[in-house]
């Protein structure tokens, strides 16, 4: 059994990696809410990054080649999102539904074909390595889970400092509120609502592709079918549960990450899958994730305008 600091150590180490999607993907989609636009396809989104990523990194060798493709896939799907609600005016929820839909059979088809292919030696792809950084991997207890991420992991943080400073301290922050309270105002104040509206789902649309390669060619180092395993749901309810402000999905995230790390130290321990099942654990995340969102965001308000079509007619 393994030590308290050693414990301790590997949950931290695994919250991050498990955050590291999540907070990515509640990005995109905290700056989509905030401008009015609620994209419950988002599921689908990070599943098509996923096996894009795999294809990609597949047929060319090169995981970096993988990681474009997600980036790519993700503003396509974005793209046709806002063309479609933006635009057209279509119902957000309905077609972040088909979106879910078209995408949990095209990644399959994908998949299956790409297990064909010569080029898919064994099903593995070219995988990104993890960064170990000597000093940081020193200190006690959270040095491991500090200094053996992805360099992903790395840009996430990074990003959302720069992305907090941009919401809160910038013409740009107060833009995108405005896209979700007033929009009627911003227009008036010269904004161009619709195509302000369809650069944040552009933006939201790259963040969930980039996660969705996170899992396939870093974190799980291949595909399988659904493995996204409902993450994009969880990055909406993440969102909701930070009240639609930055920390409050960081610390979100987090708290998942670390009830995932314990559930994956629980399960590891000997005869813990004896007397209770797999299944059990892997559910304890996110029925405490539930639990809380639940609990305290019974009086939470979103944006006003959030899920509305614009303008009003």
């Amino acid at each position: 059994m393994p030590s308290f600091s050693d414990a301790s150590s590997l949950i931290l180490w695994q919250a991050a990696t498990s955050a590291t999607p999540l907070v990515l993907a509640g990005y995109g989609e905290l700056v989509a809410q905030r401008a009015g636009v609620i994209n419950v396809g988002i599921e689908g989104v990070m599943l098509m990054g996923a096996i894009c990523a795999f294809a990609a990194a597949t047929l060319t060798g090169s995981a970096a080649a993988g990681l474009l493709a997600a980036a790519a896939v993700g503003l396509l799907i974005a793209a046709l999102f806002a063309a479609v609600t933006t635009w057209c005016r279509a119902d957000q929820v309905v077609t972040g539904t088909a979106i879910n839909l078209l995408a949990a059979g095209a990644s399959a088809t994908l998949y299956t074909m790409l297990r064909d292919h010569p080029a898919a030696t064994n099903g593995e792809a070219p995988f990104f390595d993890r960064i170990t950084i000597p000093l940081v991997d020193g200190i006690p207890l959270i040095g491991h889970a500090l200094a053996n991420q992805y360099a992903l992991s790395y840009v996430v943080a990074f990003a959302g400092l720069l992305l907090w400073y941009l919401l809160r301290r910038t013409r740009l922050g107060l833009v995108i509120t405005a896209l979700g309270d007033a929009p009627d105002a911003a227009d008036a104040a010269g904004i161009r609502v619709r195509w302000w509206r369809t650069a944040c789902v552009l933006f939201a649309g790259l963040c969930a592709g980039l996660a969705g390669s996170f899992l396939s060619i870093m974190a799980l180092h291949g595909f399988t079918i659904n493995m996204t395993d409902g993450r994009g749901f969880l990055v909406l309810a993440l969102v909701i549960f930070g009240r639609w402000s930055l920390p409050g999905l960081v610390l979100g995230t987090l708290l998942f990450g670390i009830l995932d790390g314990v559930q994956t130290t629980l399960a590891s321990m000997p005869g813990a899958t004896t007397h209770f099942p797999p299944s059990l654990f892997a559910m304890l995340p996110y029925a405490a994730t539930l639990i809380a969102l639940a609990m305290l965001t019974r009086s939470s308000a979103g944006p006003v305008h959030m899920g509305r079509p614009w303008p009003a007619e």
